[in-house]
């Protein structure tokens, strides 16, 4: 039973790339989390992107590291915001809304990963906070490119991702970016790399 089980994922891991690739050409854009550009195999508006869904969730449950599972997950959240910036212009708000929930549910898997992790979960939360960031930078962007009411969705998800960021950042005992106000009176350099000059 394993085998037919593990035969059939293999089957499906290597049939529905083909079947994406031939359906749509890659489109690029660029990357919220890095210099990297995200590919987006499938249009959101494709009647095929389902696929991407489906690869999705074949390839998270074939990875079993809890720090590469959240690595796909951070991926798999940079990837919806490029898709809805692929198609801000085309004020699609029913897809933008779609793309907007599923961001919302990466992010809720990656946090779920790093609440689990207790060793490494405030490094794990760092990395989560650090792809908001960049995500919402982002989503401003798009949320200038949409329909009025796609705007305020992406405003709600906006407003959920920086209190996020804000409750880490001050949870991580005012650390950070506190440079603002009195960077140089840090005695004790708990955090290494004191030196902003270099």
């Amino acid at each position: 039973m394993r085998k037919v089980y593990l035969s059939i994922l293999v089957f499906g891991l290597l049939c529905i790339p083909t079947v994406v690739f031939a359906q749509e050409d890659i489109v690029i854009a660029p990357a919220p989390t890095g210099d990297v550009e995200v590919s987006v195999p499938i249009s959101p508006e494709s009647p095929f992107y389902f696929l991407t869904s489906v690869y999705e969730t074949i390839d998270m449950a074939l990875t079993f590291d809890d720090e590469a599972k959240l690595d796909k997950a951070i991926e798999f959240a940079d990837r919806r915001v490029a898709e809805m910036d692929l198609i801000a212009e085309d004020g699609n708000e029913a897809t933008l809304e779609k793309l907007q929930e599923k961001y919302e549910k990466h992010i809720a898997t990656a946090e779920k990963i790093a609440a689990r992790n207790q060793e490494k979960e405030m490094e794990m939360i760092q990395t989560i906070v650090e792809a908001q960031e960049k995500h919402v930078l982002k989503l401003k962007d798009v949320a200038e490119k949409v329909p009025l009411k796609a705007k305020e969705n992406i405003d709600r998800v906006i407003g959920n991702a920086q209190v996020k960021i804000d409750n880490a950042n001050s949870d991580n005992g005012q650390g950070g970016s506190s440079d603002n106000g009195q960077g140089g009176s840090s005695d004790s350099g708990s955090s290494g790399s004191g030196g902003s000059g270099n």
